[in-house]
C-alpha cells in the first residue's frame, strides 16, 4: 500500500450550504495560492471527479500523484496526498505546506483525526518517517522478487500504473534502471533504498531540483523540440530545474549530456512553445561538461524507447517514445511526431438484438468502411481480429500514405489509422497497427 497523508478540516465560510459553483470558486482561489507558494508546485487545476464534484489537483512532483483537495457543501475540507515513491522529504514538505495553507485560508485541520502512517504530521519525528519510507520500499522489492515476470521483462518498482515503458533494464525505478540484485539488497537491508527516493531531504535544495528534473527526464521528456504547449512547459520546467540545481551546487553531478539535449530542444523550438531564455554562458558550461562526461554510460530517458500507451475500452498500442499524445474526447486519441501519426477511435457497436458481436462479426461490419488500398496482413490472434489496407491519400492538402484499419474484440470495434509522409514507412505502419492489444 502507498503511504498516504490525509487531513480533514473545516473552512469558516458562509452559513448556508455551499453550491458546487461556490465550492469550485473557493478551490480556484486555493489553486492560485498554491501556484504562488514557490517552485515546488508544478501545476494546479480544478477538475470534476467521478461524482461531478469539483476537486483541486496540485502537482508538486512527477514521482507522485497530484494532491487532491475537496470542499464539501458544509465547509468540510479534505486534502489527500500519496507521497510514495517521491520520498520523506516530499512528505515533510506537504505537512508544512498544508499547515501554511490552513493558516492563510481560515481553515482548521482536525489534527486529532489526521491520517499519517509515518507519524510525522503529529510528532515531527523525521527519522521515524524515513524508516517508514525505507520499509515501504523494502516491501515493494519483496513483492517484486516473489512475483512472476515473463523472461527479459523489466521489473517496474515505483513507476506510475500503466506506464508502458519498454526500455531495457532488469529493474526500472523513478531514477532509472537498477540491477536485479538491488531488489535483494533492499529486501534484506531497507537502508539500501535511500537513493531510490527522488525527494529524500526536506526543503528545496540542489538535490530536490536535480532529482525532480531527473524523474521528468526518465518519465516524460520526448528528446526533441516540443510539439505542443504542454511539452513546451515541460521543457521549460526541466531546463529551469537543472539550471537551479547547477546554481545552488555548481560542483554537483548533473545529467550533462541530457541537459544539452534539453537546451537543443529549446533552441530548435520553431513553434515558440518554450520561454526559456538563451544563456550562452550556461550553454558553454553545459557543453563542456557534456563533452567531459562518460559517453559509454547509458543515456537517461525511458521515452528513448517505444512506449505502450493505454487507450480506452481496454485497448493499448505501442508507439515511439518520442510521440506527442492527445485525447480529442474520451474515445479519440492521436499520437504523432513531425512525419508520422497514429489515430485511434473506439466505436460503440451492438447487434440489432442488443447482444455483443463477436470479433469476426464486428470486423465484417467494419470492413465496409475501409477505403481503396492494398490489403495488408490481418490481425488474427486470440480474441482479436483486424483488417487493413494501405494506400496514398491527401490530408490537409498534403500527400501522405495511410494504413486504414478496423480491429475488433468481443463487443468492441476500433478504427486505427496510421499516417506517414513516406511510402517507405509501410512496414512500420503495419507493425504499429499489429501492436494493438485488448485486455479483455
Amino acid at each position: 500500500m502507498p503511504i498516504t497523508l490525509s487531513l480533514t478540516g473545516h473552512a469558516d465560510l458562509a452559513p448556508h450550504r455551499l453550491t458546487r459553483a461556490e465550492a469550485r470558486d473557493w478551490l480556484a482561489k486555493a489553486a492560485v495560492w498554491f501556484e504562488g507558494v514557490g517552485d515546488a508546485v508544478l501545476d494546479t487545476r480544478v477538475v470534476r471527479d467521478a461524482d461531478d464534484k469539483p476537486v483541486l489537483l496540485v502537482v508538486l512532483h512527477p514521482a507522485a500523484p497530484p494532491v487532491e483537495v475537496r470542499l464539501g457543501a458544509s465547509g468540510r475540507v479534505r486534502a489527500v496526498a500519496v507521497t510514495t515513491p517521491a520520498g520523506p522529504g516530499y512528505h515533510a514538505h506537504l505537512c508544512d505546506l498544508l499547515r501554511q495553507f490552513a493558516a492563510d485560508f481560515d481553515l482548521t485541520w482536525d489534527d486529532a483525526h489526521a491520517h499519517d502512517p509515518t507519524g510525522l504530521y503529529a510528532t515531527a519525528d523525521r527519522p521515524a518517517c524515513e524508516r517508514k519510507f525505507l520499509d515501504w520500499a523494502a516491501g515493494l522489492c519483496v513483492s517484486a522478487l516473489t512475483r512472476h515476470y515473463p523472461a527479459n521483462t523489466p521489473i517496474p518498482v515505483g513507476l506510475p500504473p500503466g506506464h508502458g515503458y519498454t526500455a531495457p533494464g532488469p529493474v526500472l525505478t523513478p531514477l532509472g534502471p537498477k540491477p536485479r540484485d538491488w531488489l535483494t539488497a533492499v529486501a534484506t537491508d531497507p537502508t539500501a533504498a535511500r537513493d531510490f527516493f527522488p525527494w529524500w531531504t526536506p526543503g528545496l535544495g540542489a538535490d530536490f531540483y536535480r532529482h525532480r528534473a531527473a524523474v521528468r527526464l526518465w518519465y516524460d521528456f520526448p528528446w526533441r523540440p516540443p510539439l505542443t504547449e504542454a511539452e513546451g512547459e515541460l521543457t521549460d520546467q526541466v531546463a529551469n530545474d537543472l539550471a537551479t540545481a547547477y546554481k545552488l551546487d555548481p560542483a554537483g553531478e548533473l545529467p550533462w549530456r541530457e541537459w544539452l539535449e534539453v537546451l537543443d530542444a529549446v533552441e530548435n523550438d520553431e513553434a515558440g512553445h518554450t520561454v526559456t531564455p538563451a544563456d550562452p554562458e550556461l550553454r558553454e558550461a553545459v557543453t563542456r561538461r557534456a563533452f567531459e562526461a562518460d559517453d559509454s554510460a547509458p543515456l537517461v530517458g525511458y521515452r528513448r524507447f517505444p512506449v505502450r500507451v493505454g487507450l480506452c475500452g481496454g485497448w493499448s498500442v505501442e508507439v515511439p517514445g518520442d510521440f506527442a499524445r492527445e485525447w480529442d474526447d474520451d474515445r479519440t486519441w492521436t499520437g504523432w511526431d513531425p512525419v508520422r501519426t497514429v489515430w485511434f477511435h473506439l466505436v460503440g457497436y451492438t447487434k440489432p438484438d442488443g447482444s455483443r458481436p463477436t470479433p469476426e462479426e464486428a470486423v465484417a461490419v467494419g470492413r465496409k468502411s475501409l477505403p481503396e488500398g492494398d490489403p495488408v496482413p490481418p490481425i488474427d490472434r486470440a480474441g482479436v481480429r483486424g483488417e487493413a489496407v494501405y494506400g496514398e491519400t491527401e490530408e490537409d492538402g498534403r500527400r501522405v500514405w495511410r494504413l486504414s484499419s478496423v480491429t475488433a474484440a468481443a463487443g468492441h470495434l476500433v478504427i486505427c489509422h496510421v499516417y506517414a509522409e513516406s511510402p517507405a514507412e509501410r512496414d512500420w505502419a503495419i507493425h504499429t497497427w499489429h501492436t494493438l492489444r485488448h485486455s479483455g
